[in-house]
């Protein structure tokens, strides 16, 4: 049996995110828990090993709230530019990417590797969208926890009816998770989240990510509209709801705090005070949007409007990294007015609330896991900390603390 014996680790700040940066800290663990975290000056005396992290700042692990491991195969789509044709032209060329099938095994070894990067990247937890049942089995066994959805889409006549006897088939035990407003129909997205609520579970949905959605929900027209006639979706059983996505979506039902809106970049004000209203949690991908081209999501009216805000990657077809250090810094350069505590609260508190695992990470606090990070931080206040840590992005250097 692994024996973990009673650790003293010091560092000149200790980021805990539940109250200001402790100034020369210390963080007592014990049997791989944390059984206090403080000024050094008032834990010195415990009967521990003492570990020295000089020039480092000790955080909770991170939390990617958004990510497609499924698609990691495909990384060489977002290490060139942006396809033409907006976001429709992108998803035209992942689906030709597809179609070639790279083979189940390629498939799992692309997730495994990226998986990895995200542990490296400090990540211990993430939520993760597949589209195959073989994608649940990514990560068993691995340091970094996967919370997997399974994604169906369909939006209307045939699509629709064959994806609600999919999901009728499914495992009980099976979290799923609609596509988008703009490819899941009516009757799909009720059911979907029927299954949620019965299974108290998040409910993650792309909400707003570009102007085309926008378009083809309020008109039922656009480059939207084009695409999927293209791919030979009747839209004969499609009527426009006439309105933004986020509107539509509530019309339905959907949102409510266990509603997780992934992008939401274009969203009127109107639309981010029914968020809030509904209590509905906005994940921003700035990285995925930056590579896309569809635009900047208006972080400074959520955070004001008090919409709970946490980070996600998206893909690695989509993004060239899965860092969240990088997603912070992304966010940072798009909003300058943003408090640095707040955007690291997006990848480590607030996500950790959202999943109902602020008692095991996300956090540093007696009774949580002792799987923290020591991060390579030459700040000289605790200020200073916390702007390094949100900014330094692709230069940060950390090692698990275990």
């Amino acid at each position: 049996m692994q024996e973990f014996p009673r650790y003293l680790y010091r560092a000149p700040f200790v980021v805990t995110g539940l109250g200001p940066v402790i100034e020369d800290g210390g963080v007592l663990t014990e049997d791989g828990l944390v059984t206090a975290v403080g000024r050094y000056m008032n834990l010195k005396d415990a009967d521990a090993q003492l570990e020295e992290y000089d020039g480092h700042a000790i955080t909770p692990c991170l939390i990617n709230s958004h990510a497609h491991l499924e698609l990691s195969v495909f990384a060489g789509l977002s290490c060139q530019p942006a396809p033409e044709g907006g976001i429709t032209g992108w998803i035209r060329a992942l689906l030709a990417l597809r179609a070639e099938n790279p083979g189940e095994d390629l498939v799992h070894d692309a997730a495994i590797m990226a998986l990895a990067r995200l542990y490296a990247g400090g990540c211990r937890t993430v939520i993760d969208i597949g589209n195959h049942m073989e994608s649940r089995e990514i990560g068993a066994s691995f340091k970094t926890d996967v919370s997997f959805f399974l994604e169906l889409l369909g939006l209307c006549g045939a699509s629709e009816q064959t994806a609600l006897a999919r999901l009728a088939d499914l495992p009980a035990e099976l979290a799923c998770t609609p596509h988008a407003p703009y490819s899941t129909g009516p009757e799909l997205l009720r059911a979907i989240k029927t299954r949620a609520t019965t299974q108290n579970r998040l409910l993650p949905i792309h909400v707003a990510e570009s102007s085309d959605e926008v378009e083809f929900l309020r008109t039922g027209n656009g480059p939207f509209r084009d695409f999927l006639l293209e791919r030979g979706v009747p839209l004969d059983g499609f009527k426009a709801p006439g309105t933004g996505p986020v509107d539509y979506l509530d019309a339905l039902g959907i949102l409510d705090h266990r509603a997780l809106c992934v992008h939401g970049v274009w969203v009127t004000d109107q639309e981010i005070a029914l968020l809030r209203e509904r209590q509905a949690t906005v994940c921003l991908c700035p990285g995925s949007n930056r590579h896309l081209q569809v635009g900047v999501a208006p972080a400074t009216r959520y955070q004001a409007a008090g919409v709970p805000l946490v980070l996600g990657t998206d893909s690695l077809a989509s993004n060239p990294t899965l860092s969240l250090w990088r997603e912070m810094a992304f966010l940072r350069q798009d909003h300058p007015a943003l408090d640095p505590e707040a955007v690291f609260a997006m990848a480590t508190t607030t996500p950790a609330r959202l999943l109902g695992v602020e008692n095991r990470i996300g956090v540093i606090a007696p009774g949580v896991a002792s799987s923290l990070l020591a991060v390579k931080c030459e700040a000289t206040s605790p200020a200073a900390a916390l702007d390094y840590l949100t900014s330094a992005g692709s230069d940060i250097r950390l090692e698990w603390i275990e």
